[in-house]
């Protein structure tokens, strides 16, 4: 039987305090062809966007420590139906999903960043081969 490459549900942010600005721990994709990011949030109106960055030379040593923390671009996104390269945040509570599909990139992450208002945020990403 053959087994195939999965990333089973991880979380990559937990409870980020939305007061200020979060970064996702990295997650590298590479055997992945798909991938996503499920954000859940709540709070006192917090208010802000998140934006997918993608890095081609970050990178993890054998012992899964970061050996080269990389550099890291906004990849855009389709809101509505219309590319973006942010998703607003609003609502005292609420939940997103992000899908990624066919990126080319070594890893992904995801940024808030703040605008107002306080709240705790929650991401999980996974991944599969296809």
């Amino acid at each position: 039987m053959a087994t195939r490459t999965a990333l089973r549900p991880q979380i990559v942010l937990d409870a980020g305090d939305m007061s200020g600005d979060l970064i996702s721990d990295p997650t590298v994709l590479q055997s992945l062809t798909m991938g996503s990011y499920a954000v859940s949030w709540s709070g006192t109106s917090p208010i802000g966007t998140l934006s997918l960055q993608v890095s081609d030379d970050y990178s993890l040593d054998p012992n899964g420590q970061v050996n080269n923390p990389g550099t890291w671009n906004t990849a855009p996104l389709s809101v509505g139906g219309t590319t973006s390269n942010t998703i607003p945040i609003t609502g005292n509570t609420g939940n997103g999903y992000i899908d990624i599909l066919g990126t080319g990139a070594y890893a992904s992450r995801l940024i808030y960043t703040a605008a107002s208002g306080t709240g705790s945020l929650t991401i999980t990403v996974v991944g599969k081969v296809s």
